[in-house]
């Protein structure tokens, strides 16, 4: 009883204090509590503690351990610490594993190491780590992080040589450098004393400062030179958006810390757009390439934009340096020729360029070298100015060979509110052979648009034009193309004009002066001023739309001719009534006002005038509509009435020419005044379509329609326009016919019968076959009678095979029995080069202008220039 007694006492001592022993050797346990088992060959500590080896090399924590004397195996398990005092190492797990007579110790499952250089890594699966080598493997989501040298490393198998601080890893590797540099490589080699990352493997490094992309089938990186060097390198600009340029390198180093660059069989290419063609391959290639972040040079470079293929380039030019200057924004060559199908046709000492990203940069613009027998030969060298950063001036001078001098510029202004363009031109040296002596001429354009900014308004502008010169063929004579787009070379128009946008109403007021070239009477007419006013507005009651319009004009003429008009229009349109037997209806109710005051002109009075006019208008129609599997056919009759009591002004010898597209038209004379009088006007359309169906989805094709109209009149109007017909009783039968029967064939024919059906006064023809190669239109119009007196046939002809193309055009008066003009052009053209060869003969005489026949020789070098030592006369003798 007494040693029960005991062994109980000895059992609760040990139970309430850490066991501390050694056993064999190998280590030292202190622990809450000790079990053994098989004779003493398994020890386990449970509740936690602490075991080291007996030199304190090795200390291990954990909730509880487990050692077998035979095979030196020592488990720990539940919030391990391993400490290795002699490399420095921190483990933690959940279980470690200890063989000590291999020295080795692993991990199982999620784990972490530390070392004393701020070295972290971690590993989902397990962790090796062998003393005697001090090799330390992980496996599983692995993450090293050197916080030292800012690197962090991902990868699925690695391995550290801790003696060595030499990495690697096998694999799939991405590795994070200072939040700057992100690398994609495989079996990736860090030696870290070194500082050098390296794989023999393709890799990715992302530049994510500057959004550049690199490409390397090796490479090695100094983390401390921040150099980069590789085989077989591929880099991309700006890579994650789609205007993106690619560097090729053989050979390259990159240095990052300095920005610059060295690399052998160098091979860049710009984006396709670069010159806004996307079937362009821009690109440069050279031996040498070099550079740093404002320059880049190319030795022994060759350039071209033409699309890449297994043969030589249209063009190219090779040059001895090419030199990028990104601070000037200029691409500039030294002793470069420029081949065209590989034979050098043109040599350059030196020549320049802007950049791509230039939108605007001083410089010499794209040359032309020309001849004319007019004019002589002459070179036209333009120059382009940048002198401010919202101004800029292009100077164009053309030096001719026979002492005439042409200077053209234009002056550009543009503010946040407001563009002018200034175009002006200066000519000595040309005397007309016809009309006057003086060798000097000029021109002046200007116009100015400028955003008031009103804040009632949607839109409130003022422009300004102005256009004068001092010979009425100064323009057509030295083919002046002005960035003000003429749209009539002969009448130069100068204006003021103030318009405002409202949401209730459009306001349009200006002050203008039209100068007609060459007219000897009435050469000028003021305006002075005129305004225009409109408003539409709708009442509850009524289902249709009020507009409401006031204009108002004061004219001069230069034979002292005034007039001033005033007009007023209330107009009402209906909206359309669909009856239940298929009838649509509307009608128009409008009123107008017009008041006048003239003096000197015949056709008004010279009293005040004031007169109120009606006009009433009711549309009728009754389509039919019939639709088979391959058909769907309309046939639509109407009927439109119009009426207006008042009498109208004397328009009978005003030119206008009725056709079935505006016979429907409220204002379908273009006249200031309604029609008088009573009239019907009837028509019929047909239309007949195609029903093309292809995987149950319906295409309607055209294939034939007919319209025909004509109007009737109680009275005839003698003040109506005689070329219309509308003034007799029965007016001319208009008509359209237009027929495909196929979708390369197509004929269309409008008519104007008169009203006793054996005259046709106006006949137009177009016919026309269209391949994707071929095509050919065939016009002819015919005016006869009352309508006019003309008749005319022209062709014009395109065949296309491959990257050529042959088209003619002609026109031949048939009253005079004299062609017009002649235009034959042939033009080669692929994505980088245009050439061209057209011959020209026109009959056209005026002044300065006499009729010539030329043939014109042009090659485009796309984007570069236009090389046209043409115009080569193949007559010198005037045509008569």
């Amino acid at each position: 009883m007494k040693n029960k007694v005991i062994k109980i006492f000895l059992i609760l001592i040990i139970n309430l204090n850490f066991f501390n022993f050694s056993y064999s050797d190998e280590f030292n346990f202190n622990v809450t509590e000790v079990q053994i088992y098989e004779g003493g060959n398994i020890i386990k500590g449970i509740n936690g503690g602490m075991v080291t080896t007996n030199n304190n090399n090795i200390i291990i924590r954990a909730n509880n351990f487990e050692y077998n004397k035979t095979t030196t195996l020592l488990k720990a398990e539940g919030n391990v610490i391993l400490f290795d005092k002699t490399e420095n190492i921190t483990i933690e797990s959940n279980e470690v594993f200890y063989e000590k007579d291999k020295e080795l110790i692993y991990t199982k499952g999620k784990s972490e190491a530390n070392n004393s250089i701020n070295i972290k890594i971690t590993a989902d699966k397990y962790f090796k780590y062998n003393k005697l080598t001090s090799l330390l493997e992980a496996k599983g989501n692995v993450l090293i992080d050197d916080k030292k040298e800012g690197v962090v490393i991902e990868t699925n198998e690695f391995f550290y040589l801790k003696n060595k601080e030499k990495f690697f890893t096998k694999g799939k590797t991405k590795v994070f450098i200072k939040n700057e540099y992100m690398i994609n490589s495989k079996d990736l080699v860090f030696l870290r004393n070194q500082k050098l990352l390296s794989s023999n493997e393709k890799t990715s490094l992302e530049d994510m400062k500057l959004n550049n992309m690199y490409e390397l089938a090796n490479f090695k990186y100094s983390l401390n030179q921040e150099i980069l060097k590789g085989k077989d390198i591929k880099v991309t600009t700006n890579y994650q958006k789609t205007n993106s340029d690619r560097y090729y390198f053989e050979k390259a180093f990159f240095n990052f810390k300095e920005n610059n660059f060295l690399g052998k069989d160098v091979d860049l290419r710009f984006h396709k757009t670069l010159f806004d063609d996307e079937k362009n391959d821009p690109r440069i290639s050279s031996v040498i390439g070099y550079g740093d972040e404002l320059n880049t040079y190319f030795e022994k470079g060759v350039f071209t934009s033409c699309k890449k293929t297994d043969k030589c380039p249209p063009w190219k030019i090779k040059s001895n340096k090419i030199h990028h200057d990104r601070q000037k924004k200029q691409i500039s060559y030294k002793h470069a020729w420029l081949s065209l199908y590989n034979v050098p046709v043109f040599y350059f000492p030196k020549f320049f360029h802007p950049d791509p990203s230039v939108k605007r940069q001083s410089g010499f613009l794209k040359p032309d070298l020309g001849s004319s027998e007019m004019l002589g030969d002459s070179i036209y060298v333009p120059y382009f100015y940048a002198i401010s950063k919202n101004s800029d001036i292009t100077v164009k001078p053309r030096i001719f060979d026979n002492n005439k001098f042409l200077l053209q510029n234009e002056f550009r202004n543009k503010t946040k509110n407001s563009l002018t363009i200034v175009d002006f031109s200066l000519t000595k040296g040309h005397s007309s052979s016809v009309k006057d002596g003086n060798d000097a001429r000029t021109h002046f354009f200007t116009n100015s648009k400028v955003n008031l900014g009103f804040e009632r308004f949607n839109t409130s502008t003022l422009e300004i034009n102005y256009e004068q010169t001092s010979n009425d063929t100064y323009l057509k004579t030295f083919y002046l193309d002005s960035p003000l787009g003429l749209k009539n070379i002969d009448v130069l128009t100068s204006r003021v004009e103030l318009a405002l946008d409202h949401d209730d109403y459009d306001f349009i007021t200006s002050l203008a002066q039209y100068e007609t070239l060459g007219a000897e009477v009435d050469r000028y007419e003021h305006v002075l001023p005129s305004y225009d006013f409109s408003k539409n507005f709708s009442l509850k009651n009524l289902n249709g739309i009020f507009t409401f319009n006031s204009g108002g004009s004061n004219v001069l003429k230069s034979a002292n001719i005034k007039s001033t008009s005033l007009t007023n229009t209330l107009k009402y349109n209906s909206t359309k009534t669909y009856y239940d037997v298929g009838i649509i209806s509307d009608y128009t109710i409008a009123l107008k006002n017009n008041n006048t005051l003239s003096h000197n002109d015949s056709s008004k009075k010279s009293s005040p005038d004031s007169l109120l006019r009606s006009s009433y208008i009711y549309n009728t129609s009754f389509p039919f509509r019939k639709k088979t599997k391959k058909s769907l056919n309309t046939l639509i009759p109407k009927i439109s009435f119009r009426f207006s009591p008042h009498e109208m002004e004397d328009n009978a010898n005003s030119d206008r020419r009725m056709d079935i597209h505006n016979i429907y038209n409220f204002n379908r004379l273009g006249l200031g005044d309604f029609e008088g009088g009573e009239s019907i006007t009837v028509g019929l359309d047909f239309n007949k379509n195609k029903i093309d169906k292809k995987k149950e989805v319906e295409e309607i094709v055209k294939f034939l329609d007919f319209k025909i109209a004509t109007v009737f009149r109680a009275n005839e109007e003698e003040s109506m326009p005689n070329t219309s017909t509308l003034n007799k009783k029965s007016s001319n039968i208009f008509g359209q016919f237009n027929f495909s029967p196929k979708k390369y064939l197509s004929l269309k024919y409008d008519f104007s019968l008169n009203n006793d059906l054996n005259y046709l006064e106006y006949n137009a023809i177009s016919a026309g076959i269209n391949f994707s190669n071929f095509g050919t239109t065939f016009d002819f119009l015919e005016e006869r009678g009352i309508i006019g007196n003309s008749n005319m046939i022209s062709n014009s002809t395109r065949f296309n095979f491959g990257d050529n193309k042959l088209t003619f055009k002609t026109r031949r008066d048939r009253i005079s029995n004299l062609t017009e003009y002649y235009n034959v052009l042939y033009e080669y053209k692929n994505d980088c080069l245009i050439a061209g060869l057209e011959y020209r003969k026109n009959y056209y005489n005026d002044a300065d202008l006499i009729p010539l026949e030329e043939l014109f020789f042009t090659i485009t070098i796309i984007p570069l220039t236009t090389f046209s030592p043409d115009k080569m006369l193949l007559n010198k003798d005037r045509i008569d």
